[in-house]
This record gives structure tokens, C-alpha cells and sequence, in this order.
């Protein structure tokens, strides 16, 4: 069985120790200092960056060919596939703007005449603005201080140093510099994309070396929903391009090709990409053709085709997507146009997709989720345990039964109550709220267990299943056995829990009263596990036929002891509970269909699933909690 981990309460004179200096300094030491990192070492980072973010992309394509080829021969073509496309790309765009170049320069009389019609056609109130600004220009100048007439210089020319080989190789240099960045880049795609899963494994050690909860599986999960995202998302933009040449080759603008192409490539940019890519064609459409009204059909096909992309097409292909802020997007853009200029600015929606992914599957950057991500509005954990502190009782309670009527009565407890009340005994050891905090917190979710399982009461039914739920003697932690039991009352049972204040002898005496179907005894204590393994011999000896599980990560750790004292079986979550009374429901309904006594199994684990009405078909609706 799942509980939360309560820690004992710390003694009174801890609560005066003040919080270690400089906490909250060092999350802003840490942006400025990761900031300052980027920038100095963008030289490096810009390449590694964009390496990276094409392994991710390409990483779905690589793993389905793994399969036909081999790990090495399909990142050699994933590698090779990629480099000649974007390099085709490339020169494509090089080519076609020199060409566009050239062809403006046939238009300059159009041009011209244009620029002079609009002069001709300025209202005339603007004209006088004009006009009264020149004048104030002209009067705020100086007037101008005739030069001295001064003795012709002679000017001697100084033979350069550069010889002629370095005089040929300066001009080169930025491009024999661009290709080796390239061929470095294209080196490190193959690598990351070839050594994918060293590397997630190398993360998972250098993780657990620092304690970050980060697991195998989490890296792959996270890894395949950024590449699936931009590899749908790079498909989608160039859809649009497409479909933006074909509307520039309809409307009769030259090189329909290349404004495809610049459509496609700057979409990357969130927001501002589409409108500065239509400028170029528009002026070309201004240039090229009479009017305005080619210029303006231009415009238009980019926002028109934008808008069905965005609102058709990617809720289609992409669906929700990651969930990313449109402002996070839109300052993000600023962010990494400052840090890495231009390169940054193509690079910004899929940097804060990554960042926004890792911050959900990584609990130390969960801030990077809560400001990344679309919702913000989303009443959580965060929320319920803030408005605990502010002392906000009603607040926390409808914030639960908010999330409860949304997502259900086992996710709140998984995603909202639990986490509140580990949090609070964290927050406890490191003296960052006080006992009274603490106990508030507890007897709250204590009392909100029993008010969100009311609100999922099934009518009573003839035949039900009567569980007994009971600490271990010694045992502080309730909470979960009180979850698990509420889930049981949930699923029809008539589950009950006894007052932990009772004493073994009382827990007996009830147990022959009450003459339950099933027993279960919580220990998550390793201590407490001999007084349970006490209990549990005595339940044996007064009703020898008793069906005892015990749950618990104490049980879990001494189970041996609690078998050999008659437990039927030591179960580690709440999950492997709620199987074996499904398992044990069906057990009896079909034993006394058969007329055959009762059944009982044993065994230390989980029990094989049977289907999830046998608890409903033999039992009723809830019992009344003592």
C-alpha cells in the first residue's frame, strides 16, 4: 500500500533556527550565471544546439529503421538524408535571392513612379506636418562656420605588409569557417544520433549522482515527445510552404519556389516569422506589377494560409501538442534572438520545447513547466498546499474537489493530497514552516479523504464485501490505508477503518464482532512490524479462517515475518492491494456458487488481474467509517 512519507515532527526549539542564508539569491545567481554561459559560449553551444535538436528530430525516423537495418546504417542515412536536404536548401536560397536581386533592378522605373504617386497623393493636412517639421529642422541647425583655407597635404602611401597569399585567403575565411562548423555539426548529429542511448543511460547515472529523480524511461518518454512534436511541427511548416508557392505561382510572382521556401523556413519564428517572410514577395509584388493589389493578394495568402494551419491543420496532425505558453513562445524568441542573434531566432520554439518537456519529467527544473507551459490556470498540488499555509482551509478544500471532479478520486490523491502532505514533512525537517503548519495540513487531507469519497457513493447492493482496515499497533501513518479504503468503499466494498487508538486486545474483540471477510493491517514502519506480526497471530488463533493482507513498506521489507504468522499475503502498493480483493472477490462468488468452502491464497506480491466488477458483483455500497 502507498502512503505518504510523514516525517515525525521536529522539537520546539528547532523552530527559532532561521532558514539558510542566500536560498533565495541563488536561483537568480544561477540564471545570470547560466545567461552569462550561453552568450561567452555560444561559439560552441550554437553548433552543439543545433546537433542536438536535429538528433531529437530525427531520432523516431532512426529508431524505425533500426529495425530493417541496424543502429549504424540508419543514423548514416538519417545523417546523410538530413545534411544534403538542408544543404540543398541552402544553396537553393543563395541561388534564387541573387537571381531576385538581378530582376529588381529591371523594375526601377515602376519603382520609381510608384514612390512618386504616393508623394503626389499626400493628403495635405500631412503635407503641412511635413513641411512644419522641416522648418524646425532648419532652424534648430547652426549656421555653418566657413572652413579655414589651409595648405594641401601630401599624402604618402604606405606599401601594405599582407602579402598575396594572405590577401587571397582573407576573403575566404568566413566561409571555410561556416564549412567547417558544418562539417562539425554534421559529425556530432551522427554521434548523438548514433550513440542516443548511451547517452540517455550516461544522463540516468549522472542523475543519480546528484539525486535528481530521472529514470531511463522518462529520458526516452521526454526525447520521443519533443521529436515527435517537431518532427510534426517541421512537417507542417513545410505543408505551408507548399502551399505558399503554389498560391505566389497562381498569382503570377516570379521565383514562386523561393518564397515557398522562406515561408516555410521562417514559421520556425513564432508569431513574427510569417509576416516578415510575406515582406519580401509583397515588395516584390510592388516592384514587378501595376497597382497595389498583387502586393496586397500576397499578404494576404500568407496570413489566410497561416491561420488554416494553425487552426485546421496542426490541431489535426500535431493535436495538443506539448502545451506551450503563446507568450513563453513569444519571449522566448526575444530571449535567444539576443543571446545567439539570428540562429537563436530559428532555434527558439524548438529550445523552448525542449526545456518545457524536460521540465515536466524532471522535478528539479519543474518551474520551467509552470512557466512554459499553456496551463497556467491549472489548480494542482501547488495550489492546494499554498492556500493550506495562507491558512485558507475552505480555499485548499474547493481547489480538491475541483481537481476531483475533473480527474477523478484516485489522481487527486495521487497528484494532489499525497504530494501536499510529503511537502509538508520536507518543508518540516528543514524547519521552513512550523508544527501547527504541518498538523493542519495532515488533519485537513484527513478529513477531505473521507468528504471526496462520499461523493462517490454506490447504492447499496445485497451481497458485499466487509474489509476491515487497521493499523499496525505503533503505526502513525493512517493516510493511505484511509485512501486505499475510501477506493474500496468506490468500488461497492463495505470498508471500514478501525480508530487506531485501540488496543490490541479491543482490536481483537471488534474483529469477532464485526466478522469481516477481509483484514487488512497497514504497517509502514519496520518497527512496528513485530507488534503487527503479534496481531495478526492472534486474529489467526480467535478466526482461524481469516483472510489477513498487510501492506506497507515495512511489511513489504519483513514479509516473511508477518506469512509466517498467518498473513495471506504482504502486498507493496495500493494497486496490488485493490488485485487481491478483486481476486479474492471472485474466489468467493465462485466458491459458493460451487458450494465450496472457502478459499484462501498465499504469497508475498501482486496477484494476477481479474476483472475489476468481481469486487462490485460481490459486494454493496460502503460502510460507515468507525
Amino acid at each position: 500500500m502507498e502512503t505518504p512519507s510523514t516525517t515525525p515532527f521536529p522539537s520546539e526549539s528547532d523552530r527559532d533556527e532561521g532558514v539558510e542564508p542566500g536560498g533565495a539569491a541563488q536561483p537568480i545567481l544561477a540564471v545570470i550565471i547560466t545567461t552569462a554561459v550561453l552568450y561567452f559560449a555560444r561559439d560552441i553551444l550554437i553548433p552543439l544546439a543545433v546537433a542536438s535538436l536535429l538528433a531529437v528530430i530525427f531520432s523516431p525516423i532512426a529508431s524505425r529503421l533500426d529495425r530493417f537495418v541496424g543502429s549504424l546504417v540508419s543514423s548514416v542515412l538519417v545523417v546523410v538524408t538530413a545534411v544534403m536536404f538542408i544543404a540543398g536548401i541552402g544553396y537553393f536560397l543563395t541561388i534564387e535571392l541573387t537571381s531576385v536581386a538581378v530582376q529588381i533592378t529591371d523594375y526601377t522605373d515602376n519603382i520609381a513612379a510608384k514612390i512618386t504617386a504616393l508623394r503626389g497623393s499626400t493628403p495635405e493636412w500631412l503635407q503641412r506636418i511635413e513641411d512644419g517639421v522641416k522648418d524646425v529642422e532648419q532652424r534648430l541647425q547652426k549656421p555653418a562656420i566657413k572652413p579655414k583655407r589651409s595648405t594641401p597635404s601630401t599624402v604618402i602611401q604606405v606599401p601594405s605588409t599582407d602579402s598575396g597569399l594572405e590577401q587571397v585567403i582573407r576573403p575566404t575565411l568566413p566561409i571555410l569557417s561556416g564549412m567547417v562548423e558544418g562539417l562539425f555539426i554534421m559529425v556530432l548529429f551522427f554521434f548523438l544520433l548514433h550513440g542516443r542511448k548511451d547517452l540517455r543511460d550516461r544522463l540516468v547515472r549522472l542523475t543519480a549522482r546528484v539525486r535528481i529523480t530521472l529514470s531511463a524511461e522518462g529520458i526516452a518518454t521526454a526525447a520521443g515527445a519533443v521529436g515527435h512534436y517537431l518532427l510534426l511541427f517541421s512537417v507542417t511548416n513545410v505543408g505551408y510552404g507548399v502551399a505558399i508557392g503554389s498560391a505566389m505561382w497562381l498569382l503570377g510572382l516570379p521565383n514562386p519556389a523561393l518564397w515557398g521556401a522562406i515561408a516555410a523556413l521562417f514559421r520556425f519564428i513564432p508569431y513574427v516569422g510569417v509576416p516578415v517572410a510575406a515582406l519580401l514577395p509583397a515588395f516584390v509584388a510592388f516592384a514587378v506589377f501595376p497597382g497595389w493589389s498583387k502586393s496586397l493578394q500576397v499578404l494576404g495568402s500568407f496570413v489566410i494560409a497561416d491561420q488554416v494551419v494553425g487552426y485546421c491543420v496542426e490541431p489535426f496532425l500535431i493535436g495538443r501538442g506539448i502545451g506551450l505558453s503563446p507568450l513563453a513562445l513569444l519571449v522566448s524568441a526575444m530571449f535567444w534572438s539576443w543571446l545567439w542573434g539570428l540562429p537563436g531566432l530559428l532555434l527558439a520554439t524548438s529550445l523552448t520545447a525542449c526545456l518545457k518537456v524536460a521540465g515536466d519529467y524532471i522535478p528539479a527544473l519543474g518551474f520551467l513547466a509552470i512557466l512554459l507551459g499553456a496551463e497556467g490556470a491549472l489548480e494542482d498540488c501547488d495550489d492546494y498546499y499554498r492556500s493550506l499555509l495562507e491558512l485558507d482551509v475552505s480555499g485548499a478544500q474547493n481547489i480538491a474537489i475541483r481537481y476531483c471532479d475533473k480527474h477523478g478520486l484516485e489522481p487527486t490523491f495521487d497528484n494532489v493530497l499525497i504530494p501536499a502532505v510529503s511537502l509538508a514533512g520536507d518543508e518540516r525537517i528543514e524547519n521552513h514552516i512550523s508544527q501547527e503548519n504541518q498538523r493542519l495540513i495532515n488533519d485537513t487531507t484527513v478529513a477531505l479523504v473521507k468528504e471526496l469519497g462520499d461523493r462517490f457513493r454506490k447504492p447499496r447492493t445485497a451481497a458485499r464485501l466487509r474489509i476491515l482496515g487497521i493499523c499496525a499497533p505503533g503505526e502513525v501513518h493512517r493516510l493511505g490505508l484511509q485512501m486505499l479504503l475510501e477506493l474500496l468503499r468506490r468500488a461497492g466494498a463495505a470498508a471500514n477503518l478501525l480508530d487506531e487508538s485501540k488496543s490490541p486486545d479491543e482490536i481483537r474483540e471488534f474483529v469477532k464482532r464485526y466478522a469481516p471477510d477481509l483484514v487488512f493491517i497497514s504497517c509502514t514502519m519496520a518497527e512496528c512490524v513485530p507488534a503487527a506480526a503479534e496481531l495478526v497471530r492472534c486474529l489467526k488463533v480467535d478466526s482461524p479462517g481469516l483472510t489477513i493482507i498487510c501492506g506497507g513498506r515495512g511489511a513489504w521489507s519483513e514479509g516473511a515475518e508477518l506469512l509466517k504468522a498467518g498473513a495471506s499475503q504482504i502486498c507493496e502498493s495500493r494497486s496490488d492491494v485493490r488485485r487481491s480483493v478483486r481476486l479474492y472477490a471472485l474466489w468467493r462468488s465462485v466458491s459458493r456458487s460451487a458450494g465450496f468452502g472457502q478459499q484462501h491464497f498465499r504469497g508475498k506480491g501482486p496477484t494476477d488481474d481479474v476483472p475489476r466488477d468481481a469486487v462490485e458483483s460481490s459486494s454493496g455500497a460502503p460502510g460507515q467509517q468507525s
